[in-house]
């Protein structure tokens, strides 16, 4: 009994982190159930469906907020699914070595970078030579939603399928940053993505018993919890607020990864 009160509780934690910051509790989960003593492919599989109920619970908590937007984020999401394919052929060709190091690395920047726009209510300042480059390209990129959002798309199911976590992350940069979403619209809209990719990696482990689906109905439980009220949290705080915790909380992850590792 004592095993699934603890899964409650990594669910309810994994729910607030999906909850805050628009990302998978895969860090989360996965690493604690292993430990726990699940295989790291069921312990995958339970992680699916907990991000599958998170994204859900928290996407429509944003949605009640009038903070989803998937005018440009269908596309994207579209786009990540083929792109998760390739990055999936192509990742038993490179080595594991360095891939987490590096997931934490990224991790890092995007914290400074979210940090940042809380702190001056925009993206840290760059040259005018840089500043104008930058214009111009995120000028051609919003031009034409449809093949931006596929393009664009494709690189995240790309870097999702190699390092095989990641895409509410990259999804939340290219809304906030590219696409010109709000902090609250990119973390709504970007868990409603995630919830299809969850949903269709669950059904997959499902096929493969590999779902322990105790541990996984658990979790779901206790991301129900933490996600909605997160989420809630989340909604009443503003801009800059919710940039610093979102940086805070990417800085965070990325210690206990480096540690972890």
């Amino acid at each position: 009994m004592m095993e699934y009160v603890l899964i409650l509780f990594i669910g309810c934690v994994a729910g607030v982190v999906t909850g805050l910051i628009g990302a998978s509790g895969v860090m989360v989960v996965v690493p604690a159930l292993v430990i726990l003593g699940y295989a790291t492919s069921d312990a995958i599989g339970a992680s699916l469906f907990i991000d599958t109920i998170a994204s859900l619970v928290v996407a429509w908590t944003y949605y009640q907020n009038k903070n989803l937007n998937l005018k440009q984020g269908i596309w994207i999401a579209i786009g990540s699914v083929g792109g998760a394919q390739i990055g999936s052929l192509i990742s038993p060709l490179i080595p594991d070595v360095g891939l987490s190091s590096a997931f934490s690395i990224f991790l890092v920047i995007t914290a400074v970078i979210f940090w940042f726009k809380g702190a001056k209510g925009g993206a840290p300042d760059l040259n005018n030579n840089v500043a104008t480059q930058q214009s111009s390209i995120l000028k051609l990129l919003r031009s034409n939603v449809i093949i931006s959002g596929l393009l664009l798309g494709i690189l995240v199911g790309i870097i999702s399928g190699l390092l095989g976590a990641g895409g509410g992350v990259m999804i939340l940069l290219i809304l906030v940053f590219v696409m010109q979403y709000s902090m609250h619209e990119g973390i709504g809209t970007s868990t409603l993505i995630m919830a299809f990719t969850a949903a269709s990696g669950t059904i997959g482990h499902a096929i493969s018993s590999n779902l322990p689906l105790k541990a996984a109905i658990y979790g779901a439980i206790g991301t129900l919890i933490g996600g909605r009220f997160a989420a809630r949290f989340a909604n009443k705080v503003n801009e800059k607020v919710l940039s610093k915790v979102v940086g805070g909380v990417f800085g965070v992850l990325a210690v206990i990864m480096l540690i972890a590792r």
